[in-house]
């Protein structure tokens, strides 16, 4: 019943705290009309200033967001550093209706989101362009936004974005000169430093530069953080009709990887502490180098014509050395945790005799992958402006190209002179040495390859019907053709196998309609319907795949079609006053068209046969109060359920059927806020939550018990910032205020990563 009261008085918390945040008072038409943003310079200026961003950074959404028919939240440069928010997860982490994934030891290491209950690993883009590598982006420190789009988009960035995406606005050069410099200090080691310099040449060249040098260890554990990037522009005609921007990034990280503590049937192991380390710190590493150049070009082709075209080039490479936590966990009383089975009701099981008290280690230790990821790509659109009758039309019409170049050598480092594997020790349970002390020896064991390529076309057409009406249409056909090998390698001989090359194309066509009723200037109504498509090798890392047994192809994923989903979306939004934003949607999104693999003999093919769906609510406010007062926060409450998971036709049960959908926050949010008393002070408080969500579903082994779900948690975040000058402040952020233990990175039955403890940030900030 305790358990029970703490997880009630959370909730009941959070929910008190949404329900009573303050709004201002109705402001007059003229103050609530929006103005069209002359340049992007102006536009980036606002964001930077403020919680509340009036437009999104994205070419092919013509509207302010007040008039976007989706959910669309942008946590600005300011909201990110108020809360001292520095990495892709940890600013992710505020936005209601995200968890993440664990990491995998052969299935990469790196940011895995899940986005209103679906995958969304590979949504990320960079200013609009699709960045697929699986990495870690540890570091916002080049981008002045991160926007989250939320339900099916691939009408706007392609290739199976079911869920919704993730888009990085990149610093560009600005029309002013600026130098910005933070050095900042704090427990766990944090050392950090950024700079930030403008300068305009003259009325057309100005140039830019970013730096960063960061370190820190995990607060709470003992895990190592490094990093530094360097990130300098320049634009050529920045105020001419038309102008160019060349950048460049380089990042360079040196982390140790994290995989946490064993967790099973949805808590941690009793008795075991949230630092222990279960891999190898003289092995475990993750080396990251991340290099960018991007060439954009905006050109005012007449007063109602706009060109954008944006190319990049991309390479990413990851070293990752990982030893992850698996095996069996004997207690000091001879019992392990298990998985909760019909059979066994206990999660325990009896150790071997002579093992209590040890963790008897199995699973990839010591395993090594070097990938690489290289991509170039180009979208080149046109956006125009023109009336057909008494209907406004804002016209963008586009193309789109890219190349996916992926490359992995696994290996391992655990070997014995000649080859063969060597002998891993037990470690203390409670205590765990972790260091190898055995034989060293790196040996490969694999090789892959694969490509995608993708040519995209696309047409958006916002049609206004007077001052009220809105109707946006949408579409887009992405054609794909990839292919991908795997071979296998002889630790022993060096004998190479070559495996089978897999190759697969499709056609995939994208849609959304979107409809909009304006009340007043200030407000709209909106109701918006969308697909998406994915295909089975939706990136360059991924393939389809047979299974051939006895010369007989048992299955087989190369001949299924993409799977597809829909979403439907009511919403609402008011501009409360010019610099607040009051939005809300009703969401559903379903997967109608779910690729389930076949159990019916001689039907080896995967069908498109399974059908699950996520539904709830969203809210959220954004921007000034009042000119003293700032706010940001949202919420949402989620379920999802799998429809079917089994073939039509199968011959087994399918246990899964009316189970919830898995990784799913039934609530969730964020709430962030800060207060200037005068001219030097200003006080920002600020919590997060994140609700129960399961995390296995039933098989014919478990059907008897009931799903297991993680804990929930609510943590609190504090700052006080003193101006001594216009030009020089001090910031003191404390994250994790109440000590709070959670879990993150929820690999069930497995392990999981503890949430970061206490810690507290001085930062020195200073413009010249």
């Amino acid at each position: 019943m305790a358990h029970l009261s703490r997880k009630h008085s959370k909730t009941a918390s959070f929910v008190a705290f949404a329900a009573t945040l303050p709004l201002a008072a109705h402001a007059t038409d003229s103050e609530l009309k929006v103005t069209q943003l002359p340049t992007i310079t102006v536009q980036a200026e606002q964001i930077k200033n403020s919680y509340l961003a009036p437009k999104s950074s994205s070419t092919k959404r013509t509207e302010a967001i007040l008039d976007t028919a989706k959910t669309v939240q942008v946590i600005t440069e300011k909201a990110l550093k108020d809360q001292g928010l520095l990495s892709l997860q940890q600013a992710l982490a505020t936005t209601p209706g995200i968890s993440f994934g664990a990491g995998e030891g052969g299935g990469g290491y790196g940011d895995k989101i899940n986005l209103r209950g679906y995958d969304a690993t590979y949504n990320t883009t960079v200013d609009g362009l699709r960045d697929a590598a699986l990495t870690n982006r540890s570091d916002l420190f080049n981008y002045e936004a991160v926007e989250v789009i939320k339900g099916a988009n691939s009408v706007e960035n392609g290739v199976g974005q079911i869920s919704g995406g993730v888009n990085l606005v990149s610093k560009t050069p600005k029309n002013d000169d600026s130098n910005d410099l933070t050095l900042g200090f704090g427990s766990d080691g944090y050392k950090r430093f950024t700079g930030d310099f403008n300068k305009v040449v003259d009325e057309d060249l100005a140039f830019r530069l970013n730096v960063m040098g960061h370190q820190n260890t995990y607060a709470g554990r003992d895990e190592e953080m490094k990093r530094w990037g360097i990130a300098p522009s320049v634009t050529f005609g920045l105020n001419d009709t038309t102008k160019a921007t060349l950048s460049y990034l380089y990042q360079k990280d040196e982390n140790d990887p994290q995989y946490g503590v064993p967790y099973y049937n949805g808590k941690p192991v009793t008795g075991i502490s949230d630092k222990n380390n279960y891999g190898y710190s003289n092995l475990d590493q993750q080396n990251i180098e991340n290099q960018v150049v991007t060439f954009k070009v905006e050109s005012e082709i007449s007063p109602n014509a706009k060109l954008n075209s944006i190319t990049r080039y991309s390479d990413i490479r990851q070293e990752a050395t990982v030893s992850a936590p698996q095996g069996t966990f004997c207690l000091a009383n001879g019992k392990a945790p298990t998985a909760l089975t019909n059979d066994n009701q206990t999660g325990f099981k009896d150790c071997t005799a002579g093992q209590a008290g040890q963790y008897i280690v199995s699973g990839p230790r010591g395993y090594y992958r070097d990938t690489q990821n290289k991509q170039f790509a180009n979208d080149t659109n046109v956006n125009v402006q023109f009336k057909t009758g008494a209907i406004n039309h804002a016209l963008v019409a586009g193309v789109g190209l890219s190349r996916e170049d992926y490359t992995i050598t696994t290996a391992g480092y655990i070997y014995n002179a000649d080859g063969t594997v060597a002998d891993k020790p037990n470690m203390d349970v409670y205590n765990p040495e972790h260091f190898w002390n055995g034989p060293t020896n790196f040996r490969k064991t694999g090789f892959s390859e694969g490509n995608l390529n993708v040519y995209s076309a696309y047409l958006f057409d916002t049609l206004k019907f007077g001052e009220q009406w809105l109707l946006n249409l949408g579409v887009r056909n992405d054609y794909t053709d990839g292919q991908y090998r795997s071979d296998k390698i002889e630790t022993t001989t060096g004998l190479v196998t070559r495996g089978t090359t897999y190759q697969q194309s499709d056609n995939l066509i994208s849609y959304n309609a979107g409809l909009t009723f304006k009340p007043t200037p200030a407000s709209s109504v909106y109701l918006s319907y969308a697909n998406a498509q994915k295909p089975v090798q939706n990136t360059a890392s991924s393939s389809c795949s047979q299974t051939v047994t006895s010369g007989v192809v048992t299955a087989n994923t190369c001949s299924t079609d993409p799977e597809n989903a829909v979403a439907y979306e009511i919403g609402a939004k008011w501009q409360v006053n010019p610099n607040f934003l009051v939005s809300g949607a009703v969401f559903r999104n379903e997967q109608d068209k779910v690729r389930v693999t076949s159990d019916i003999t001689g039907e080896p093919d995967a069908k498109l046969d399974g059908k699950n769906y996520v539904q709830g609510v969203e809210l959220g406010l954004a921007g000034e109060i009042t000119s003293k007062w700032n706010l940001t926060a949202s919420a949402a409450y989620m379920q999802g359920e799998y429809d079917q998971t089994k073939v039509n036709g199968s011959p087994n049960v399918d246990f899964q059927k009316g189970d919830k959908l898995v990784n799913v926050p039934k609530i969730s949010g964020s709430f962030w806020t800060t207060y200037q008393f005068n001219d030097q002070w200003q006080a920002g408080y600020g919590l997060t939550y994140q609700g129960e969500m399961y995390l296995t579903t039933h098989s014919a082994t478990n059907n008897l018990i009931a799903q297991v779900k993680s804990e929930d948690y609510l943590v609190h975040n504090a700052s006080i910032t003193y101006n001594y000058s216009k030009d020089l402040s001090f910031q003191l952020l404390g994250q994790n205020l109440s000590g709070e233990k959670y879990y993150t990175h929820i690999r069930n039955n497995g392990w999981a990563m503890p949430g970061e403890g206490r810690k507290g940030v001085f930062n020195i900030n200073y413009k010249f």
